[in-house]
């Protein structure tokens, strides 16, 4: 179990300083402004320091939840891992440890980590392609939301919900093919013939 939280810990630092680095390269040459009205100056540049601690309080919240999910895996519905879709759009809830909310909570907290490292991932593709002065990824998405939302927060997060939905999608389902495995099966018992 160690071991998956610290190889999750050590890809989410590097893929973050991967994004800052690319981040940091698109804005040095000019090629385009800080998306994130979180961490973003009014002139569209990187507040670095607010950055890493967003990302701090993501990696330890994240991580805190992944332990948490690895030591109750056996919590997780089987309906679940057997059709990762079920539990794909029922995320809201307050309480994840509750005896109604763990049979899928468990299951998010295992896939956010994944989810969270694709994301990692993507903004550094879209950073350095918008560095390189390509079309990127996420600037089409963006614009063909601008016109009903603005140019705020209320447009980055409209980009990030989009966005979030196929990598969790994804995530889910190779979570529940990794956990899969180790479960028992949870069809009708069988009978022994001679």
């Amino acid at each position: 179990m160690l071991w998956i939280v610290l190889l999750y810990v050590s890809a989410f630092v590097v893929l973050t300083a991967t994004d800052i680095g690319t981040t940091l390269w698109a804005l040095s040459v000019g090629a385009g402004r800080e998306f994130n009205h979180v961490v973003a100056t009014t002139d569209g540049l990187l507040q670095l320091e607010r950055m890493l601690m967003v990302n701090g309080g993501v990696l330890v919240f994240t991580a805190g939840m992944l332990v948490w999910a690895l030591r109750n895996i056996g919590r997780i519905d089987p309906r679940y891992v057997e059709l990762p879709e079920r539990a794909m759009f029922n995320y809201f809830y307050l309480n994840p440890f509750s005896a109604g909310n763990a049979p899928k909570a468990v299951l998010h907290y295992l896939a956010l980590p994944l989810t969270m490292l694709f994301f990692k991932v993507f903004a550094s593709v879209n950073n350095s392609l918008i560095a390189l002065k390509m079309p990127d990824l996420a600037t089409p998405l963006a614009m063909a939301i601008r016109p009903y939302l603005g140019e705020g927060a209320a447009s980055f997060w409209a980009v990030i919900v989009v966005l979030f939905h196929p990598m969790w999608w994804v995530a889910l389902r190779i979570t529940t093919a990794a956990i899969r495995p180790y479960r028992p099966p949870t069809g009708p018992a069988r009978t022994a013939t001679t």
